[in-house]
């Protein structure tokens, strides 16, 4: 599976491979030549990294193990190795120069200082290939509950704008004297080695043993009287501004399965689409007369009352005439079909089925013409 970040969201994109129990990884290119890539397993997390970034935030954790010239001569991604950062924690694992405990904190030290980039970003492309994962798994890391942890920190670094706005700019320091007559004399000298034009605010946070938060809104009061300037970096992270659009066409997923209903909003909401999802079939009636929408998608197995007989129910009345209503089942059998054609269906799409076949029965009926483009809704 593939897409567009500015169809989507990294959180939507992150719960889907958990969700749907995903094993493989997501490429993730936000531009300005840089390549992210999130590793999983039965839909937990176990690693993510950058092309660019990995062995330096690899060494600077290690440092504080005593460990800090090991990634000299390490292979990078861009040489087609696949996590070399995980192979050498691994390697320095089996040879009993780090514990278990160990190689779990630098992994999820890393997993948090990546997300926090990623939850930023909004342009670019994703891959989603489902691979073998890597092994050993060191730490199975749940997803939803960490990059909401993650995420409220990304919150409270929003508010620091528009002084300091990305992880990777660069803080330079323009008044010496300013710094030393406001600092002790030890923190003094560390940030006058450490701030040296060359080191980003994530590397300077690593460097202090502390999280990029904390120190960015360590340095922000200096940032505003000009004792520290910010470079700017190449635009990778910004926030999405969301608009309502001209036309909205809204669609109804009446199935059981989260899994499903997940997938259909994942699908569907970068299209343009309004989705409701209803997991109950016995309150599908109320809810769809209250929402009126444009398009069901109904699942024909679920319990206490079956699809066919919901679909048969929802004709009967004529607001739903002439609604499209499209059958979900795990079964292609003529039998299926001709049930769900009496029981009123228009369509009947077999599961498990992909963004393109879904998106193809659903803008069938409704057109090029009836969906908003992608700029009527996000900017």
């Amino acid at each position: 599976m593939q897409g567009k970040l500015q169809d989507t969201d990294i959180f939507s994109l992150l719960q889907l491979a958990e969700l749907q129990k995903r094993t493989g990884q997501v490429f993730l290119d936000a531009g300005a030549g840089r390549l992210w890539s999130v590793f999983f397993h039965n839909g937990r997390l176990l690693y993510a990294t950058d092309d660019r970034e990995g062995a330096t935030r690899l060494g600077d954790n290690l440092r504080r193990q005593g460990l800090a010239h090991e990634t000299q001569g390490m292979p990078s991604a861009s040489q087609n190795q696949t996590a070399p950062e995980y192979a050498l924690l691994t390697s320095l694992a089996q040879q009993h120069r780090l514990t278990s405990p160990q190689v779990q904190q630098i992994l999820r030290t890393m997993v948090e200082e990546v997300l926090f980039d990623l939850l930023g970003f909004s342009q670019g492309s994703f891959y989603l290939e489902s691979a073998a994962p890597l092994s050993p798994q060191w730490v199975e890391m749940e997803i939803t509950p960490l990059v909401r942890l993650v995420a409220a920190r990304r919150d409270e670094w929003e508010k620091l704008a528009p002084r300091i706005t990305s992880p990777l700019e660069k803080p330079h320091i323009q008044s010496k004297e300013n710094l030393r007559q406001s600092l002790p004399a030890a923190a003094y000298e560390k940030l006058v080695e450490w701030i040296n034009g060359e080191n980003n605010l994530q590397r300077l946070a690593r460097l202090l043993g502390r999280d990029v938060l904390t120190v960015a809104r360590a340095i922000d009061p200096y940032v505003k009287n000009g004792t520290i300037t910010i470079e700017p970096v190449p635009q990778l992270i910004t926030r999405r501004t969301r608009i309502s659009p001209v036309k909205t066409r809204k669609v109804v997923c009446i199935d059981d399965s989260i899994s499903i209903q997940k997938s259909v909003e994942f699908f569907l909401q970068g299209r343009g689409y309004e989705v409701q999802t209803i997991g109950n079939p016995t309150e599908a009636l109320t809810d769809i007369f209250k929402s009126k929408p444009d398009l069901i998608l109904l699942d024909i197995a679920m319990p206490r009352l079956d699809g066919y007989e919901l679909c048969a129910m929802i004709r009967k009345s004529s607001a739903f005439g002439i609604t499209p209503i499209i059958m979900l089942t795990g079964k292609d059998g003529y039998i299926d079909r001709v049930r769900a054609r009496i029981a009123g269906a228009t369509e009947y799409l077999t599961k498990p089925f992909g963004e393109q076949e879904l998106l193809g029965i659903v803008d069938k009926y409704f057109g090029p013409d009836s969906t908003p483009s992608l700029h009527e809704v996000r900017n």
